[in-house]
């Protein structure tokens, strides 16, 4: 790894039982939107994994005919999403945890100067996948100012059937911001953790993280985008491989909705060692779709309604899933087979949890039951 050989990333591909998962789907049929600072072709991204794009950046006051390619980056963050789902592994690049799956990306200010009108222009972009065929939208950034325009974008979104998923945040220690978007019933509030599987000390936290997913040390894009370096992915590179978990669960699933493969990657998420349902440092686990792929644990219960609704109060207490043991169940049963899941051990303590990704931004947030 040229610029990271003295500090090469852990393995967690195989903690995911990646390539065990490729054998029963790899995301092919699947588009994901990133809709981030853009994608610049790199080494390790091959180019038939990546559709034309678009860009919604808003042009100079002064340039109101100025145009910007979509497969352009001059930060990197979008292109290092890009590669953490459908990365080929080669010339330094991670290797995606979905490679057969297609990313669209959609370009807005993130990383440039304009970048007070990231958060409108990400509005713009997600109605834009929604109407083009993306089945998950992967927002690794947030926006508190534009959140008026983002929450009916996102909720646009999902009358056309995508799932989208957001960074909380990076800002753990300072102020724990959470991403507002993450309130949005529907979007899955993602964590990052370690490889052990200790929440990042960095990692925002709060009622509305839903999922977690590995957000240590990764090749991530630097130096301008000229280079991959290893470094903390932080809550942007959970979320980008939450999409491909769930990528790789539709790509198996073709006629699941998106409240289906919600709904059994939170079955099936490596829960919190504290014993609780769920928790604000990971929410109710970690996304483990070998669960899903390779136990086919989960119900996908009923197409139509979202998992983190609250549940009607004269509603009946549902039967326990029958269809497969959940991670919480079945791991005892496994014990004698291997040594256990990986991130099963999450030693949470009073680890917090910082803001976003490579990224930023946001506040407080909601609450879904």
């Amino acid at each position: 790894m040229p610029a990271a050989a003295d500090t090469e990333p852990p393995d967690y591909l195989t903690l995911m039982k990646a390539e065990e998962m490729w054998k029963v789907a790899d995301g092919s049929g699947i588009t994901v939107a990133v809709v981030d600072s853009g994608y610049k072709p790199v080494p390790g991204v091959r180019s038939e994994s990546v559709l034309p794009g678009v860009s919604v950046m808003s042009p100079p006051i002064k340039e109101p005919d100025k145009t910007y390619p979509a497969h352009d980056d001059v930060e990197g963050h979008g292109t290092t999403m890009t590669a953490a789902i459908v990365g080929d592994g080669t010339g330094g690049a991670p290797k995606g945890l979905a490679p057969g799956a297609k990313v669209m990306p959609v370009r807005t200010s993130l990383g440039t100067p304009m970048a007070f009108a990231a958060g409108a222009e990400g509005a713009k972009g997600i109605r834009y996948a929604a109407d083009n065929g993306a089945k998950i939208i992967n927002l690794s950034w947030g926006d508190y100012y534009a959140f008026e325009k983002l929450k009916p974008a996102i909720e646009y979104a999902q009358t056309k059937g995508a799932l989208v998923f957001a960074a909380m945040g990076n800002q753990g220690e300072s102020n724990n911001a959470t991403n507002l978007i993450a309130k949005i019933p529907g979007v899955l509030g993602i964590g990052a953790i370690d490889e052990t599987g200790e929440p990042l000390a960095s990692t925002s936290h709060g009622h509305t993280t839903d999922l977690a997913a590995y957000g240590g040390k990764a090749p991530i894009r630097c130096k301008d985008n000229t280079a991959w370096c290893a470094k903390d992915g932080g809550t942007s590179y959970a979320t980008a491989l939450a999409s491909a978990s769930a990528a790789l669960v539709w790509s198996a699933h073709p006629d699941w909705t998106a409240n289906q493969v919600a709904r059994v990657l939170i079955e099936t998420a490596s829960p919190p060692v504290d014993g609780s349902k769920r928790n604000d440092w990971v929410g109710y686990g970690v996304a483990s779709p070998s669960w899903v792929l390779l136990k086919k644990a989960g119900n996908p219960g009923a197409p139509g309604i979202d998992p983190l609704a609250p549940a009607p109060t004269n509603a009946p207490t549902p039967a326990p899933s029958q269809t497969a043991a959940a991670p919480a169940e079945a791991a005892a049963a496994e014990a004698e087979e291997e040594e256990g899941l990986p991130w099963q051990w999450l030693a949470l303590g009073a680890v917090v949890v910082v803001g976003l990704g490579l990224g930023f931004i946001v506040t407080v947030k909601r609450r879904r039951g």
